[in-house]
């Protein structure tokens, strides 16, 4: 695979204090997009640090940010991931390693603790994404989660009716429309920042788990998309 094939999409908001470190881990041939609903500095830092960034300013939801980052690209592949992260000393290598049939939709990576903070956590969750891409059920983290945009558009791309678990719902709609979707576990990415975990890992973990079943089936209808189940400190 090629980084010239590749662009990080990313929607940001008041990251001024995580940006830079985001920024630093992306190799310099890969694309950069950037949405961003920021009051603080990021908009200037990146703009500042890598000036052939695309930073479109949207105060939109997530979902929303991605699907403006989606359509903005123009690269083959895409990839979708929060300002929190760094991704690894080899995930660029790690991909041009990869060997993706035409028939490959989307690829999931690791998702680790840049810290000494729930390292055990994170490795069961990552391992729990491989055990259910061996089930052929995607299982994925909107934090490095990667796309071949046609692929995505042609499923839908994101619900911008969701307020939370856009990521899962995508892969599940790309292998729904016949795509494959793999696991790469040589994509990795660390988390700097444990806020959802700080409220509760049972929580965290209901979460990520129930609710993308219950959208996917229909179990709780409206009531399931309109609310993130507390996800979002500002949920009214």
């Amino acid at each position: 695979m090629l980084l010239s094939d590749l662009t990080v999409i990313v929607p940001t908001k008041d990251e001024a204090a995580n940006i830079g470190p985001f920024l630093d881990s992306i190799d310099p041939a890969v694309g950069l997009v950037v949405v961003d609903a920021s009051d603080d500095d990021t908009r200037e830092i990146i703009r500042a640090r890598r000036p052939s960034a695309v930073v479109i300013e949207d105060r939109g939801s997530i979902p929303i940010a991605r699907q403006i980052g989606l359509e903005a690209a123009t690269t083959e592949w895409v990839l979708f991931t929060d300002a929190d992260m760094s991704f690894g000393a080899d995930y660029w290598t790690g991909w041009q390693a990869l060997d993706l049939g035409p028939r490959v939709g989307a690829v999931q990576g690791a998702k680790l603790s840049a810290d000494d903070d729930y390292q055990l956590y994170y490795k069961l969750f990552s391992f729990g994404i491989r055990a259910m891409s061996w089930l052929t059920v995607p299982a994925g983290s909107g934090s490095n989660m990667l796309f071949r945009r046609t692929a995505l558009l042609k499923a839908g791309g994101f619900d911008p009716a969701l307020t939370a678990n856009e990521d899962i719902y995508a892969l599940w709609s790309v292998r729904k429309a016949g795509w494959r979707v793999t696991f790469a576990g040589v994509l990795k990415v660390y988390e700097r920042d444990h806020r959802r975990l700080d409220q509760g890992r049972f929580k965290k973990t209901l979460h990520g788990w129930i609710r993308p079943l219950m959208l996917f089936t229909g179990l709780g209808g409206d009531r399931v998309r309109k609310s993130s189940w507390g996800y979002w400190k500002d949920e009214e």
